[in-house]
């Protein structure tokens, strides 16, 4: 039981002197994965958002509206933070992106019909026989 205890704190204070900070991921809908961390560190490359953002994918950063913070380096329980947010240790993340903009509107003003929008682009009929 002291052996366990004794590694435990080594860990600890090998992660903290080499500046090493533990990131959970937690996909929309679902339990953050506790299981395996991001791990980040000043050395190599940072512990902002944007950093955490870079290491899952380098296209995250364009697409992401905000990110959701949850652990030590919140200020409260759940917090709405942008790229240059510091993390710390064991802090949990949840990134949310932008939305796809849809064409010709959204929801009751979207445009149903496939008739040209001016008069004048409609095609003309053949004139009548006489």
């Amino acid at each position: 039981m002291m052996v366990l205890l004794e590694t435990a704190k080594l860990r600890q204070t090998t992660r903290k002197n080499l500046g090493l900070v533990r990131v959970y991921s937690k996909p929309q809908g679902q339990q953050p994965d506790f299981n395996e961390p991001f791990v980040l560190s000043a050395d190599r490359g940072g512990c902002t958002v944007e950093d955490f953002c870079n290491h899952v994918h380098r296209t995250l950063v364009k697409d992401m509206k905000y990110a959701l913070v949850w652990g030590t380096s919140a200020r409260h329980y759940l917090q709405h933070c942008g790229l240059f947010h510091h993390l710390e240790d064991e802090d949990v993340v949840q990134i949310v992106k932008k939305k796809v903009r849809e064409e010709g509107g959204r929801g009751r003003f979207k445009s149903h019909s496939n008739t040209p929008a001016r008069i004048a682009d409609r095609e003309k009929k053949t004139p009548l026989k006489q």
